[in-house]
């Protein structure tokens, strides 16, 4: 049967529709740096293989794949390459670090980049965006009876309420809007991780955009004792780390007070308190 590529770090998304399609998903390892290892995706690749994808920004690490690399393994081997950029699409073009991950990448045929992420806008706003409109001629079907003669959707009815605020809101920030929240952002992410060090907890990885896996000792505990303080914070899987998606509501005083309690919360358990 078909089969699709994916990162080991790709969002569970990819495990739904492999499901509901009926496709194989293959997972590739990842390297030293939690981007995919290219040597395992290219291993991975037989004559059923229909797709790859690669991820900018991903859930756990906010780490890039050389999407450049995989557009050029697609082409050689005539797969389609969708990148997930849920995340990373609403940041990554407006970080000081400049990384090809878009359609100026030749092989590039599909990109996720979701306004109700990084985007400001509301929820529920998923983006899909297509390098060529013959990549929706398969999912054409005809609507005689309405204004519109064909539609493209699994979901016929429904609001525009989510499109209309989508683009209320790029159009209100525009580019230089979104170049002040990304860069506001990775400061206090670069705060974050400045006052983690200081308490001698590193983070996993340098961080590519605002989301920090942060090395925890006894991270169970130290994360109860942090919930029961009213903060919440989530996991990464393999290695197990604090998981911390610093958003444009955080504020500077935000994280200093959480860096307080995270050194209250690590000395309480040194000392058993």
């Amino acid at each position: 049967r078909p089969n699709m590529i994916v990162p080991f770090s790709a969002h569970f998304s990819f495990d739904k529709i492999a499901d509901l399609l009926g496709i194989e998903i293959r997972k590739a390892s990842l390297d030293t740096e939690f981007k995919v290892d290219m040597d395992s995706v290219s291993d991975l690749i037989d004559n059923n293989t229909i797709a790859l994808v690669g991820i900018a920004g991903s859930t756990e690490f906010g780490q890039i794949d050389p999407i450049d690399r995989l557009a050029k393994l697609a082409l050689s081997n005539d797969l389609f390459l969708h990148v997930d950029a849920a995340f990373g699409g609403y940041v990554i073009p407006f970080l000081d670090k400049k990384y090809d991950f878009d359609f100026s990448v030749k092989g590039v045929t599909s990109i996720t980049a979701d306004p109700h992420k990084m985007g400001m806008s509301t929820i529920p706003a998923g983006g899909l965006l297509f390098r060529e409109e013959a990549c929706l001629l398969p999912l054409e079907i005809d609507t005689p009876y309405l204004t519109i003669r064909k539609q493209h959707s699994l979901v016929g009815t429904r609001s525009g309420a989510a499109v209309a605020a989508a683009y209320a809101v790029m159009m209100h920030l525009g580019i230089e809007g979104y170049k002040k929240i990304v860069k506001r952002c990775m400061k206090m992410t670069g705060r974050l991780v400045e006052g983690a060090c200081d308490l001698g907890i590193d983070p996993l990885i340098e961080p590519a955009m605002n989301i920090v896996a942060l090395d925890v000792p006894d991270l169970d505990d130290v994360r109860k004792k942090l919930r029961s303080r009213g903060w919440v914070t989530s996991l990464t899987r393999n290695p197990k780390t604090m998981r911390l998606i610093i958003m444009p509501h955080l504020t500077e005083n935000t994280i200093d007070l959480f860096i307080s309690d995270l050194g209250e919360c690590i000395h309480r358990n040194v000392y058993h308190i």
